[in-house]
């Protein structure tokens, strides 16, 4: 593993149906190694109704890109006419700690020379991903909104271990859906604390929490 602080991790919650043009037009700008996978929004379809913000089904992008490349994607899709043209969603990026050598080297090598954008300081917002057991994110949901969360995106998820897996005597539910929230630093810490209290590893939701922090944030119009 190779420690690349020149590259970054991007991730996009868009509509259902738009990780394809958007995955298209990162490759345009040089971002290349991207992943796609679904996942659904935590608001009720009357909300979505009244704030006109889509469907709550989303495609989510995973992508890595050399922090220049990143930067200068996150640029352009902040313009209004950009951004407009892929529907509602969020994307944001994130600094890696360690990626893999010749993955590293490889985007490093692609950004070259091109050149960056000039973009805002970093954030103060965080990523919190929250992990429950099925049939649990609605409750977990109403309890991040009491505490300051404004929404969330659900992905559904199995346990990778083994079967028979205990932590401290508490067994494992293989049936998982991740809730990952985006926040401002100062919710952060009351959105985890609440969390972890009344839904905490002990409760039928078994949650697990942690976070990291954001750099950029743009919202797609």
């Amino acid at each position: 593993m190779a420690d690349k602080k020149g590259v970054k991790l991007i991730v996009t919650f868009a509509e259902r149906g738009r990780g394809k043009a958007l995955a298209k037009l990162y490759a345009e700008q040089g971002v290349f190694c991207s992943y796609q996978c679904m996942g659904r929004g935590t608001a009720s379809s009357d909300l979505l109704d009244v704030l006109g913000v889509g469907t709550a089904e989303k495609d989510i992008l995973i992508s890595y890109a050399a922090k220049e490349t990143a930067e200068r994607l996150l640029h352009k899709l902040d313009s209004e006419s950009q951004g407009a043209a892929y529907g509602n969603g969020l994307v944001f990026d994130m600094p890696l700690t360690a990626l893999s050598s010749l993955v590293a080297t490889v985007l490093l090598n692609q950004s070259s020379g091109t050149g960056g954008a000039e973009m805002s300081g970093k954030t103060d917002q965080s990523l919190i991903l929250i992990a429950v057991n099925q049939g649990h994110t609605d409750v977990v949901m109403d309890t991040a909104r009491e505490a300051g969360a404004r929404g969330g995106t659900v992905i559904r998820a199995r346990w990778a271990g083994p079967e028979d897996a205990q932590f401290y005597g508490i067994s494992v539910q293989s049936e998982k859906e991740i809730i990952a929230i985006v926040t401002s630093a100062d919710r952060r810490n009351a959105i985890m604390e609440m969390i972890h209290k009344k839904h905490g590893l002990k409760t039928d939701a078994g949650a697990v929490v942690c976070s990291v922090g954001i750099d950029h944030t743009v919202r797609l119009a």
